[in-house]
């Protein structure tokens, strides 16, 4: 659980990611991960936190998978809370 978000369009400030962020999308890249809901979802702009204190949602919640394998995923999506700051994401698999 890295609590952050991957890309700019998971933010909804449209803060620019940094330095950081962008070595853990290369790591990911190298070892063929992917974030399944984006994968899905590429223009999405649903967010699983958000910050009252700021007025800003972010989407820093992920499930992460090899690329690969997107053919196991049926599909994915972001539960909304409303007892929380954070929504929960489910995935379905494919039962093959």
């Amino acid at each position: 659980d890295f609590n952050i978000p991957l890309t700019a369009m998971d933010r909804s400030s449209k803060q620019k990611i940094n330095k950081e962020i962008r070595s853990l999308n290369d790591t990911l890249d190298q070892i063929d991960f992917t974030d399944i809901y984006r994968a899905f979802h590429p223009k999405a702009t649903e967010y699983t936190f958000s910050s009252s204190a700021h007025g800003t949602c972010s989407r820093i919640d992920h499930i992460l998978g090899r690329k690969l394998h997107l053919n196991r995923y049926q599909k994915t999506g972001i539960i909304p809370c409303i007892f929380s700051d954070h929504s929960a994401l489910k995935l379905e698999l494919n039962h093959k």
